[in-house]
């Protein structure tokens, strides 16, 4: 019985009990699993009692925390309201942007207070019977690229930012780089420059680089930060020189690969000095400063506090990394303990607000370089999953997150046990509770300044595969969320920001997602590689129109290399079965050639050899740009030819992961005529209207 009750509290709320596996074998979720993802939501279950009881509580609504004074709803569609008041009650709105309007309920849905369609998005505020609601007004879609350049299509190239060079940059690619490249695609005709995630990781510990595993969603990284872009170059160069890192700098950036735990601090040496020079900087800089200072949000406040006692339990004799390790006047962010610590720290703590203003400022100015120079869209933000369970956002809002799950992946053909992402998400009980304010001000960090956002793992948005601490990932359950409401959300802060949205839809998916996303105007993603059937890839003319097309993701070799097989451990002597990696290979290399064959984008005869990559390149960038995706997304590997791999999924130390750095600065990238060529085929796809 006690399983049973179990089983329907799960289910109220929002736990999948029985999922169908890669098999198609329905699978039954432990109650040991639902008990812990029902504590993790903060939801009584250890005895019968608990379970009938907090069941009750469901069933009547006590779950709704914090929804009786917020709702999200869309422009042209009536408003219901969690108040039992008549038809003809009058209310007042007070809109967004400050407008006072009196409007009176009118028949609708049964025991709720039901309003009129409103026509303007926003956050508007209800106020009747004592109560003040607030009605979060979406449009009908997301901002799309037919929004901000009138024949919906574009083109783009993407990068890694730290992949990128250019003198001075002290072994880290950054947004100084990031500019150089937007100027040259912009010339080009390029309007969406999609950059690697850049959230804010660990300032004490520069071998956590990991983009995809931040500390917090909600502030930037200051290593990718440019200090030419910010500061006079004589600023800078000066506090080089004092500090006598010119050489080091130079040699970290002659490397191949990115040095972390050498850049890392190498740079931040860089801007604690300039930092401590504050007061020599121009006064409008300096007061520039002052009022970001002024102004810090809380967030912001507690996050500079983070890294204050991170450094600090770091470099104990007994290094702690998760602040639940901390001593325990340190565990509470609104604590007197750190409160006190905040005070005896004052300077250190103001040097990590130091570290915000100017990542913030430097990503600022290369938005607009991108725009000045010509793209409509410009950045496109890369907005992770999830966070770490140790860092900033899952200290400072414990309230908000998953604690004692992590989330991840089911078993699938790829990966037959599953997968952990040692990563923590937002609780949905949490987003209700506090009116989905985390999930707002994540959307807004991301969106602030960048003309677009890529969500990662969009699914995320409907239901996440969660695993309690210290299972095997087999050992998971689906958790769904309030999906209906964070797609308004999105659709709300894109209109806000004029921003357009891309959400990552590779995968096993459920039934209609991505129908869905067309309805919100998000574009998913359609990959080369995956577009495909066993016997045969798809026609560039299947590929769905709403998606943005591209060659590779981040997660997979490029083009080059996969035709290489630089990704596929050396091959043995003799003759090899027909299920070894080669072998698969080399049958799907026909079926790739034969595709590009009969796109008309390769020539006939024979397949190029293996080590023969450019005209497979070259075809791939053709293929690309007869797919009936309007927008369309060149990586910068596959535009150079490489055959590199940013990161292979599974690996941590094994593979140099977030580390390549492509070859020559990032204003030569595009001047080989091999290069611009490629880019030229995407171009002749968008052409950039003529100016009048």
């Amino acid at each position: 019985m006690s399983d049973d009750l179990l089983r329907m509290l799960a289910e109220r709320a929002g736990i999948q009990v029985r999922w169908t596996d890669q098999r198609n074998i329905e699978q039954e979720v432990s109650p040991e699993t639902l008990r812990a993802i029902l504590q993790a939501l903060s939801l009584p279950c250890a005895t019968p009692q608990d379970l009938r009881n907090t069941l009750s509580a469901l069933e009547i609504g006590l779950d709704l925390r914090g929804q009786q004074d917020f709702i999200t709803a869309r422009v042209g569609q009536p408003v219901a309201l969690p108040l039992n008041l008549p038809p003809g009650t009058l209310v007042e709105v007070q809109m967004e942007n400050g407008a006072l309007r009196s409007v009176a309920s009118i028949d609708g849905f049964e025991a709720m207070l039901t309003l009129p369609p409103f026509d303007e998005p926003g956050y508007h505020l209800v106020r009747v019977a004592d109560r003040e609601i607030t009605v979060a007004m979406a449009p009908a879609r997301c901002i799309g690229i037919a929004d901000l350049r009138g024949d919906g299509r574009a083109w783009g190239v993407g990068a890694q930012i730290y992949s990128l060079r250019r003198s001075g940059d002290g072994g880290i690619g950054d947004f100084g780089a990031v500019s150089v490249l937007a100027r040259q695609a912009a010339a080009l005709g390029a309007d969406l420059l999609p950059i690697s995630p850049v959230h804010a990781l660990y300032a004490a510990d520069a071998r956590h680089y990991s983009p995809y595993s931040p500390s917090s969603r909600l502030f930037y990284n200051p290593l990718y930060g440019d200090a030419a872009s910010v500061f006079p170059d004589d600023f800078v160069r000066q506090a080089v020189a004092d500090a006598g890192i010119g050489e080091e700098m130079a040699r970290l950036e002659s490397l191949e690969l990115v040095d972390w735990p050498a850049a890392g601090p190498l740079k931040y040496r860089l801007l604690r000095l300039l930092y401590e020079r504050l007061q020599h900087l121009p006064d409008t800089l300096a007061a520039e400063f002052r009022r970001f200072e002024e102004q810090a949000p809380r967030l912001l406040q507690l996050h500079a506090a983070f890294e204050t006692l991170h450094a600090q339990a770091l470099a104990a004799p007994d290094p702690h990394w998760s602040w639940r390790e901390w001593p325990e006047a340190y565990r509470d962010p609104d604590g007197e303990g750190v409160a006190a610590f905040v005070r005896e720290h004052a300077d250190e703590v103001r040097f990590h607000t130091f570290l915000q203003w100017f990542a913030s400022k430097s990503y600022a100015d290369c938005q607009r370089v991108c725009r000045e120079s010509g793209m409509a869209v410009g950045l496109i933000a890369d907005v992770a999953i999830g966070m770490d369970g140790s860092g900033s956002h899952a200290w400072s809002r414990q309230q908000d997150i998953l604690t004692g799950l992590a989330i991840g992946a089911p078993p699938d053909f790829y990966n037959a046990d599953g997968q952990n992402w040692g990563l923590t998400g937002f609780s949905p009980r949490g987003l209700t509770a506090t009116g989905f304010m985390p999930f707002i001000e994540t959307l807004r960090a991301a969106m602030r300044h960048a003309g677009g956002i890529r969500i990662d793992h969009a699914m995320g948005m409907n239901r996440l595969w969660v695993v309690p601490d210290g299972a095997i990932a087999t050992a998971g359950a689906y958790l769904h969320y309030p999906s209906e409401s964070l797609f308004r959300l999105i659709a709300l802060e894109s209109w806000r920001h004029k921003a357009i949205v891309i959400g990552e839809d590779l995968g096993t998916l459920p039934d209609g997602f991505r129908g869905y996303l067309d309805e919100q105007g998000i574009s998913g993603m359609r990959v080369l590689r995956f577009e495909r059937e066993p016997d045969h890839f798809r026609r560039p003319d299947e590929w769905r129109p709403t998606s943005v097309g591209m060659t590779t993701t981040h997660d997979l070799v490029a083009t080059a290399g996969w035709w290489a097989g630089s990704d596929l451990d050396p091959a043995p002597e003799g003759d090899l079965p027909a299920e070894h990696p080669h072998s698969v290979r080399a049958w799907d290399r026909g079926l790739l050639w034969a595709a590009f064959q009969q796109a008309s984008v390769a020539p006939g005869g024979e397949r190029p050899a293996p080590q023969d990559t450019a005209p497979v390149v070259d075809a791939a960038v053709r293929f690309l740009a007869k797919s009936g995706c309007a927008a369309k997304v060149l990586a910068i590997e596959d535009a150079l030819g490489l055959e590199v791999q940013p990161n292979v999924p599974g690996t941590i130390d094994e593979k140099p992961n977030w580390r390549h750095r492509l070859a020559g600065p990032a204003e030569a990238l595009l001047e080989p005529g091999q290069v611009r060529a490629r880019l030229e085929v995407l171009a002749r796809t968008a052409p950039r209207p003529q100016q009048e």
